[in-house]
């Protein structure tokens, strides 16, 4: 097989080819390019609480003890009462949501921290002249040319 059979393999897998053009904004924003923002928190409002209980009781113990209070809800088969069991449990579950939410907090003051940086992009750039300006990480578009930390300190 060739390079160009591979290649035309690809496209009729769904790969397309992309056309850009350097800070040209309304071309490039016909193609659906995400944005630069950046996201490494797990949850939000909404969906901690269903999320955070799912990944608890991926937990072995934590399922484990679910199955034991259930149990202990039936009077015939249970010998102790329906609270040493529940009680635990919700601790060890409140514990950890706590600590969970407290760390995603962090994760989201970070993300927002990384966002409102701002970054030196050339725009109407020609051979060697243009015009930088400071725009935010997530203003950015696929094409912008940035200026990187040592070429900042290059024009200082």
């Amino acid at each position: 097989m060739s390079l160009f059979e591979n290649k035309s393999e690809e496209r009729q897998n769904g790969e397309q080819e992309r056309y850009l053009q350097a800070n040209n904004k309304e071309l490039n924003s016909t193609f659906g390019y995400p944005s630069n923002a950046i996201r490494t928190s797990k949850y939000n409002v909404f969906n901690f609480l269903p999320l955070n209980l799912f990944e608890q009781f991926q937990r072995l113990a934590n399922a484990y003890f679910l199955i034991l209070s259930i149990f202990q809800l039936i009077p015939q088969i249970s010998s102790l009462a329906w609270y040493t069991t529940v009680i635990p449990l919700m601790v060890v579950l409140s514990m950890t949501a706590v600590k969970d939410a407290i760390d995603d907090v962090k994760r989201h003051q970070n993300d927002n921290h990384v966002n409102n940086r701002s970054v030196l992009v050339l725009v109407n750039g020609s051979g060697n002249r243009g015009t930088l300006l400071a725009l935010l990480l997530p203003l950015l578009s696929v094409t912008f040319i940035c200026l990187t930390a040592s070429g900042a300190q290059q024009l200082l």
